[in-house]
């Protein structure tokens, strides 16, 4: 019986410590439109290739004043992400697109990918978080 109970407090140590190893950062990014001063930022984040642009592991939105807006994607674990984002200029919650299906909002990718012919894949476009992140985005 004195062995199972030493197991178990031995397995539950194990886990904290498992649990405590895994490092959790905050990535923040700040915002400025340089050219609309009304609507919000909509942003995904993806935490892998196979989810990139398909599953947001995080989505967030901020509505934009005085040309800025803020985004704090708090306790995320360290490693690879992409992210995604457009300004919503007119509030709708979409990507306004004209018949073509060109975005007419701004909008932008991490690592500063543009895409070609759509979004580009996770490899260009993903960046590495180790820590608290500041990232300052100028949208145009």
């Amino acid at each position: 019986m004195k062995t199972i109970s030493y197991l178990s407090i031995l397995i539950l140590f194990a886990m904290q410590s498992y649990a405590q190893s895994e490092n959790k950062v905050d990535l923040t990014l700040e915002f400025e439109a340089t050219e609309y001063d009304t609507g919000s930022i909509l942003f995904a984040l993806f935490n892998s290739e196979d989810s990139h642009m398909e599953t947001n592991y995080k989505e967030v939105s901020s509505i934009l004043k005085d040309s800025k807006a803020k985004i704090v994607v708090e306790n995320i674990p360290e490693g690879f992400y992409s992210f995604s984002y457009f300004h919503d200029v007119n509030g709708n919650g979409e990507l306004d697109k004209n018949m073509l299906g060109i975005p007419k909002e701004p909008y932008g990718f991490s690592n500063g990918q543009q895409g070609n012919f759509g979004p580009p894949n996770f490899q260009e476009s993903k960046i590495e978080i180790k820590s608290d992140t500041i990232i300052q985005l100028k949208i145009k």
